[in-house]
């Protein structure tokens, strides 16, 4: 699965976004890169065991992490929960469109489920960077 210089750019991003949210991010952020960090480690391991049933190997991982951030963004007062939870939204209506076969192709389901991935990787971005100026801001007045 890292074959590609694109794919290892990825990983990386992938790696930085949920390490930087695990070390500066408060309980929400460090939750979300859990779930993410685990969900994307799941879809790795299948991606390299079976080729055959990828779609619904993708689709077990996103639920995963789909339910992990619905648990987040469960009355919460931060915007970023929310928007990973629309683009992970987007990721699973995706993969069950193709387990459905409703003619999907597939340079439109690579691009869709890329552009999804970076958006809930970009919120919980976000959040970790509003939760680490929230921490600093809050360290100055006291």
């Amino acid at each position: 699965m890292l074959q590609s210089w694109v794919s290892q750019l990825g990983a990386a991003a992938v790696l930085v976004v949920c390490l930087y949210a695990l070390f500066a991010g408060a309980w929400r952020e460090r939750f979300g890169a859990v779930v993410y960090l685990c969900a994307w480690l799941v879809s790795f391991g299948f991606g390299m065991t079976d080729a055959a049933h990828s779609t619904l190997y993708l689709l077990v991982s996103d639920m995963i992490c789909l339910q992990g951030f619905v648990v987040i963004a469960w009355k919460s007062p931060h915007p970023w929960a929310k928007w990973a939870v629309a683009a992970q939204l987007v990721c699973v209506a995706l993969e069950l469109l193709t387990l459905l076969r409703a003619g999907v192709l597939n340079w439109y389901f690579l691009t869709v489920e890329n552009l999804a991935g970076w958006g809930v990787l970009l919120a919980l971005l976000l959040g970790a960077v509003a939760a680490a100026q929230a921490r600093r801001e809050a360290r100055r007045q006291a």
